[in-house]
């Protein structure tokens, strides 16, 4: 059966990208030189050669936005994170008060039920 066909796992991210590529080129009619824009052929080394020169290459379609995009989207989700530890460690400080209360409540309670009169 196709369906319990598996894959090859792909070296590279540029060979993904090309598989990816004709796959699009496939199913969509679109001229080389939007395909080109859409994917890169070789987009792993024009964002290495952007970290590198600081600068953009020479495509059409602005990289550096996207990564931007990203770092601030794993940033916020990093801050996210952190938000949530803060918070379970809080509400285990506030279960473990609320213990030492109950604890408090009952010897209270115990102490006024001896000293009334029967």
């Amino acid at each position: 059966m196709e369906a319990e066909r598996k894959l090859a796992s792909q070296a590279t991210v540029n060979e993904e990208a090309d598989r990816i590529r004709e796959i699009f080129k496939e199913s969509f009619q679109q001229t080389d030189g939007s395909l080109e824009r859409l994917f890169p052929s070789n987009f792993t080394e024009t964002i290495a050669q952007r970290a590198e020169t600081g600068k953009p290459a020479d495509d059409d379609f602005d990289w550096s936005v996207t990564l931007a995009n990203v770092e601030a989207i794993v940033d916020a989700s990093n801050a996210s994170r952190s938000a949530i530890v803060q918070a379970e460690m809080r509400a285990e400080i506030a279960e473990a008060k609320a213990k030492e209360a109950l604890h408090w409540l009952r010897t209270l309670h115990n102490a006024v039920l001896k000293g009334l009169p029967r």
